[in-house]
């Protein structure tokens, strides 16, 4: 079960701003006047975006970060969406300046991939989005514009970056002399806020937001759909980074934080950023959490367990205590009544949520885990190989690659900082 379908049964049960649907007797009351159902709230340079627009938009962004309980919070998330909407209307009128046109096919190949990202297939997750009140279109938008921003971006300003061979080699001397240091995996969500004005609501917003992710809301969902980073295309995603690297505004909250932990919102001279914690290693050192794992699983669905769960049970229960062949993972599935997916692309250990890793950390080959509960069903994972880590030693070639792309971020900052100084938005 995707953490879409999850998150639409959770929302649809409670009242208040909780629902997704915003239909109970708490949330009617609370709601500002309904707008007409085609009704014009913003004029970007003449362009309209509608009430509908902004309500299909709302409501997913409502589901993925974990729902609202109040009006104020309502409001808050809902301005938000709009500034995203402005931001995506702007980066769609200037790639068409350009003249640079995303085809349909190229749309329905992300969102097929943002449905496999939620372990559905893309007619699933079509009707997943049209379940909490949004739908394809609108997310099949939101991609439009986030491609053909990445695009003009690449095309019109990457030519114009400029790295040298000497900055490279120094970047990857400083990764040599910070052996042994601590490193971070660290995501992002970036809020602008360009008047003083803005800047109270956008630091509400930001202070909602990071409680949701604290409550169990996907980071990187939100940032793909409310981050003005660019990103926002990896779900906030900025990479590893050397501890003497990191910026002061939030080097000690990181150093002192847990993994998994996201910080407090930090201002900034354009808005405010979200930060989380994904990760932690040590520079150039081997981590035993770099092994390589190759997993097979015995997934029962919870919509299965009612009917199923005996059967399950009496097959996989003994090969804790046993030595298992996963080449014969395809048989005990079919005696157990699996009917899902068992294999499961090569990870890492530290890919694994800890509790999976836990059970999977000290296994041999051919060893099974105990069944484990999980939020979409029972789950057994055999362990089918493994390969020790060892140290990845800094490549040229990617850090040029890493370097150009941080240069080229901040440019595209720039760039639409600029388009938006020079465009001309009604609120209606």
């Amino acid at each position: 079960m995707s953490n879409l379908i999850r998150l639409i049964k959770n929302l649809l049960v409670i009242g208040g701003f909780a629902t997704v649907s915003l239909s109970t007797s708490v949330a009617a009351q609370q709601q500002p006047a309904p707008q007409p159902l085609n009704s014009i709230e913003v004029l970007v340079n003449d362009e309209p975006i509608s009430s509908f627009d902004i309500n299909q938009r709302l409501r997913l962004v409502i589901a993925i970060s974990g729902g609202v309980s109040t009006q104020e919070e309502f409001l808050q998330v809902r301005e938000q969406v709009i500034r995203s909407m402005v931001d995506e209307r702007l980066q769609l009128q200037e790639a068409a300046e350009f003249e640079l046109v995303i085809e349909d096919a190229q749309l329905e190949q992300f969102f097929a991939r943002r449905a496999q990202g939620s372990g559905q297939e893309p007619e699933q997750f079509a009707q997943a989005l049209t379940q909490i009140g949004s739908s394809k279109i609108t997310m099949k938008r939101q991609m439009e514009a986030e491609i053909a921003w990445s695009q003009l971006v690449q095309g019109r300003l990457g030519a114009t970056v400029s790295v040298s061979d000497e900055e490279v080699e120094a970047f990857i001397q400083r990764i040599y002399d910070n052996r042994g240091k601590f490193e971070y995996r660290l995501t992002e969500i970036v809020l602008l806020s360009e008047t003083q004005q803005q800047s109270a609501s956008v630091e509400a917003n930001a202070k909602q937001l990071v409680e949701q992710i604290r409550g169990g809301a996907a980071f990187d969902q939100i940032a793909q759909q409310l981050s003005a980073s660019s990103t926002a295309a990896v779900g906030g995603d900025l990479g590893w980074v050397i501890v003497n690297d990191l910026d002061p505004l939030y080097s000690k909250a990181v150093q002192e934080g847990s993994v998994g932990n996201t910080l407090d919102p930090i201002r900034t001279p354009g808005g405010f950023l979200i930060l989380a914690v994904a990760d932690r290693r040590r520079v150039l050192t081997v981590d035993p959490l770099d092994t390589q794992l190759v997993l097979n699983q015995l997934h029962l669905p919870t919509a299965d367990i009612a009917t199923g769960l005996d059967k399950y049970l009496a097959v996989v229960n003994p090969l804790k205590n046993t030595t298992t062949s996963c080449d014969t993972i395809t048989t005990i599935a079919a005696a157990a009544g699996v009917t899902g997916r068992t294999e499961i692309a090569p990870l890492r250990l530290r890919d694994l949520t800890n509790n999976f890793r836990a059970e999977v950390e000290n296994l041999e080959v051919g060893h099974a885990t105990g069944v484990m509960d999980s939020e979409d069903g029972k789950r057994v994972l055999i362990v089918c190989d493994h390969q020790a880590p060892v140290v990845q030693e800094p490549d040229f070639d990617a850090v040029y690659n890493q370097l150009e792309q941080q240069r080229l971020s901040m440019m595209a900052r720039r760039y639409l900082r600029d388009i938006r100084r020079d465009a001309i938005v009604d609120y209606r």
